[in-house]
């Protein structure tokens, strides 16, 4: 079966689910009508299985054309504003044959995407809006971006969008319908019987088409911007995402809980983008995408599957010039990358205080290891902990799940518990430290954060801690003093 007549195949299923609604309304009503002029007792048993199922699918009826005009979300970017990223805009419209878009907005999720405000099931359209992910500039290159671009605005020339906002609502409705049957009667579960074998055919449909969407996308991506582009656009959208979920769980939330938020997002992931060591581990992604389970209902075909069809078709070779950073499109793009990611947080988010990064991973780190060091130390005091040592009493100090066998000697005791007891240990000193200004956490987009000591901390702490585990805790002790020594409680 063509393209074209998948596609044709998929809009006659979606304006046939109308009438199927209709018909079925239409015979329960008259069932109902004779039910009660025959028998009203049964028309009323009837009518008590029979309401509930009209409701759903009137229900479902009204939803089909219906549309949520939401504005747009993100950042929007008007001609004045933006006169760069809207002069590629435009000419890449051209060159994919259609009108570029009304809208523009840079959005904080790595993803690029096009929508169509339309009625009457696609036939008129009213708005056209493009969205980009901000960490799409941040993270390709020119030629990649235009190869994104292209894809996107390709969707308008097929006419894709045109029916997609309708084609999604069909498949959200039809499974709201068959959902919405799930009932217990006989009658719910035969109608749900019949509108699931539909949505079976029409999902198996307009899926299909949606992945032809997506390879004759991609073939436009290869013509506006090379083959080449294309299909590295692809592999390193995956690395983007990849490394934005990282960066997310690791470094923008790492100053939740102390109360802060990084006040440049878009800097930081740059930077963890351009760091050296982390270099390996993307390339890693970019190499081997993470693969995922494709079924026949996907709207989009798996991304090795992508680029095996592009790198298959005739090579477009990709312009001169391609190989600067997307971030050169935009006026003043670290301020208007920053921006575009701040409309993505929370209403909690923004009452956090945003700092720079490196008094973000300071003040994080810094909170972190006091909320260790107070569970470590249970309401006791440091010196108290010390006494502890010296008596020997390791168990006082290291990890509640670690147990010692009965009548085991001092030495099994400092062999089991000793590595604990002075990771413990050095977590409630160095949080001391910090609190009197002599610990302090570096920056590192290589790693964890990096702890710095002043003297005579630096050269001293380490052997005075080894010494306290064994139960001399002299050194420890005489250290201490210049730290304001009170203890940490909880």
């Amino acid at each position: 079966m063509k393209n074209s007549s998948r596609a044709l195949l998929a809009v006659v299923l979606l304006a046939g689910f109308p009438v199927l609604v209709l018909v079925i309304v239409a015979a329960i009503v008259a069932a109902e009508v004779w039910a009660i002029h025959d028998s009203p007792s049964i028309g009323l048993r009837l009518a008590i299985i029979a309401v509930p199922a009209v409701y759903v699918l009137l229900q479902a009826l009204f939803t089909i054309e219906r549309t949520h005009d939401d504005g747009g979300s993100g950042l929007p970017v008007t001609p004045e504003a933006q006169p760069g990223l809207w002069a590629l805009v435009r000419e890449l419209s051209d060159a994919v044959g259609t009108r570029p878009p009304d809208e523009i907005y840079l959005v904080p999720q790595v993803n690029a995407a096009v929508n169509e405000q339309t009625r009457w099931l696609g036939l008129r359209v009213t708005r056209r809006r493009l969205f980009i992910g901000a960490q799409l500039f941040a993270g390709l290159r020119i030629d990649q971006f235009r190869a994104v671009l292209g894809h996107e605005l390709a969707h308008y020339s097929n006419r894709d969008t045109r029916f997609g906002g309708a084609t999604y609502r069909g498949r959200q409705t039809i499974g709201r319908v068959v959902n919405g049957l799930n009932g217990t009667s006989w009658f719910g579960r035969m109608l749900r019987s019949l509108f699931h074998a539909y949505a079976k055919l029409y999902f198996a449909v307009s899926m299909r088409v949606s992945r032809d969407q997506e390879l004759a996308a991609d073939a436009a991506a290869a013509r506006v911007a090379g083959t080449a582009a294309a299909s590295s656009a692809l592999r390193e959208i995956e690395a983007l995402a990849v490394v934005w979920r990282f960066f997310l769980n690791t470094y923008a939330t790492m100053g939740w809980t102390a109360g802060y938020v990084p006040a440049r997002l878009a800097e930081g992931y740059r930077h963890l983008l351009a760091d050296d060591s982390r270099a390996v581990e993307i390339d890693k992604v970019r190499e081997n995408p993470p693969q995922r389970e494709v079924s026949r209902y996907d709207s989009h075909p798996a991304t090795l599957e992508r680029i095996a069809v592009l790198e298959a078709a005739p090579v477009v070779p990709v312009a001169e010039g391609g190989e600067r950073p997307a971030t050169e499109i935009l006026h003043n793009a670290s301020a208007t990358l920053d921006e575009a990611l701040l409309t993505g947080l929370s209403t909690e988010a923004r009452r956090k205080k945003p700092t720079d990064w490196p008094t973000l991973v300071d003040a994080a780190t810094r909170h972190q290891f006091g909320e260790n060091a107070t569970k470590i130390l249970t309401g006791r005091s440091l010196h108290g902990l010390l006494d502890a040592l010296d008596a020997g009493r390791l168990e006082d100090l290291a990890d509640p799940g670690l147990k010692v066998p009965a009548g085991a000697g001092a030495r099994a005791r400092r062999e089991l518990l000793g590595q604990s007891v002075r990771d413990r240990l050095s977590t409630v000193v160095v949080s001391q430290l910090a609190r009197a200004g002599f610990a302090h956490w570096t920056l590192s987009w290589s790693g964890p954060a990096e702890l710095t000591l002043d003297e005579p901390y630096a050269e001293s702490l380490s052997p005075a801690l080894d010494a306290a585990v064994t139960g001399d805790t002299a050194g420890l002790r005489a250290l201490l003093p210049a730290a304001e020594p009170d203890p940490i409680r909880s």
